[in-house]
Order: C-alpha cells, then sequence, then structure tokens
C-alpha cells in the first residue's frame, strides 16, 4: 500500500557540557582518596607489605600533581583566552546607579 522509505541512520542530537581535566583529575584523586581511606579503615595491615605501600604512594603521589597541573594549566589559558576577547571586543558602557 504505503511505500514508505526507512531512514538509514537516526540522527541524535547529543550535548556534552565542555568539562576539563582539572575535574576529571580532581574527581579520580577524590574516589582514591575515599578507596584508600575505605580500606585503611576497615583492613588492619593496609597496605601490607613495603612494594603494596609504595605503589599507593606513587598513585597517590601521580593523582595530586596532576589535578594540581590541569588547574594551574586551566586557570593560565582562561587568563589568556580572556586578554584575546578583552582585546577582541568593544568595551560595553556601565552607568553607575
Amino acid at each position: 500500500m504505503f511505500d514508505v522509505a526507512a531512514p538509514n541512520h537516526v540522527t541524535v542530537p547529543l550535548v556534552f557540557r565542555d568539562v576539563g581535566a582539572f575535574y576529571i583529575c580532581g574527581g579520580i584523586l577524590a574516589g582514591w582518596a575515599l578507596l584508600v581511606s575505605f580500606l585503611g579503615v576497615t583492613r588492619e595491615n593496609f597496605p601490607a607489605t613495603k612494594g603494596a605501600e609504595r605503589a599507593v604512594a606513587f598513585i597517590s603521589i601521580v593523582l595530586v600533581i596532576g589535578a594540581i597541573g590541569s588547574g594551574v594549566i586551566a586557570s593560565a589559558l582562561e587568563s589568556k583566552h580572556e586578554e584575546e576577547q578583552e582585546h577582541g571586543d568593544e568595551a560595553a558602557l556601565v552607568v553607575p546607579r
């Protein structure tokens, strides 16, 4: 009866927020801190060996450096972006009340 052609694909518009590396690194660091504190509270001998202790310390240090470094880089890029916008746009008239 009706010859209706089905579409080959369906497009669904997806909107993603711009999530910076700082939020990702900070979230991973917070999750790691919760995991380590939970294991430290529930297990008397956590970390059990010297190697495990070094591994926990190494992972913690890497995550802290990643979070701090990504925050510093993000703030430096943000201020640079703001300077570019200030020079490219005209200033608005501000009238005090």
